[in-house]
């Protein structure tokens, strides 16, 4: 028996209604060739209220630390970024040119009103460990997961994508008001890491495409 031809179109007619097989073909067969100063918009991605109910009370929106630990966030991602040689510009994406119903071509058209070549999409999820086996002499643990996602404007087509989990260890400090605050401190440090740790990664893979001239 000999092999049977290599499939080129979906068995499943329904994919059509999405994505044609001729676009399939065309964009599994493009190489994504990144010019080697791009201008980068970021967005975080909107996610639940989690760390704010947590620490901060039902108006956490209204405290100062709170503002500024998110601050921290958006920071450490855009600074690293900033600091690439193949990086031109860093913009932040305002949550005005965004609907609550995100999706990929809202972003899309939402970074070429702003004229930039690539957007970064980052969402964190971050907890405390429960487990009582954890907790030993004021101690606590936390963990972050950072998920990125790279989008090529030009062609809508993502080079890049990531997802990253860290954990902290924390000891209850005098200074610490109660246990919450050493959680807070924890979870705080956690993401922080984990943010580092994606944008590290993702300027690695764009100085490679600058020195190779392509993602693949």
């Amino acid at each position: 028996y000999g092999e049977p031809p290599a499939l080129t179109e979906s068995l499943f007619k329904s994919d059509l209604e999405v994505l044609g097989d001729e676009s399939v073909q065309q964009i599994l067969a493009y190489n994504v060739r990144l010019p080697g100063s791009r201008k980068i918009a970021v967005m975080r991605f909107p996610d639940a209220d989690g760390i704010g109910l947590r620490y901060y009370g039902s108006y956490y929106w209204r405290s100062e630390d709170y503002r500024k630990t998110q601050q921290s966030y958006i920071d450490t991602v855009s600074q690293r970024l900033d600091a690439s040689d193949h990086i031109s510009e860093v913009i932040l994406l305002p949550s005005l040119l965004t609907p609550r119903e995100v999706t990929i071509p809202v972003l899309r058209e939402a970074a070429v009103r702003l004229q930039a070549e690539l957007l970064l999409v980052f969402r964190i999820n971050s907890d405390i460990y429960y487990q009582p086996r954890i907790f030993i002499q004021d101690q606590v643990k936390a963990y972050s997961t950072c998920e990125a996602v790279l989008l090529h404007v030009r062609t809508g087509v993502i080079p890049f994508t990531k997802i990253v989990t860290t954990e902290q260890m924390a000891t209850r400090e005098k200074g610490d008001v109660d246990v919450n605050e050493t959680m807070r401190r924890a979870e705080t440090a956690a993401v922080l890491a984990s943010l580092r740790t994606v944008s590290e990664e993702l300027v690695a893979f764009l100085d490679k495409a600058a020195r190779t001239g392509s993602t693949q």
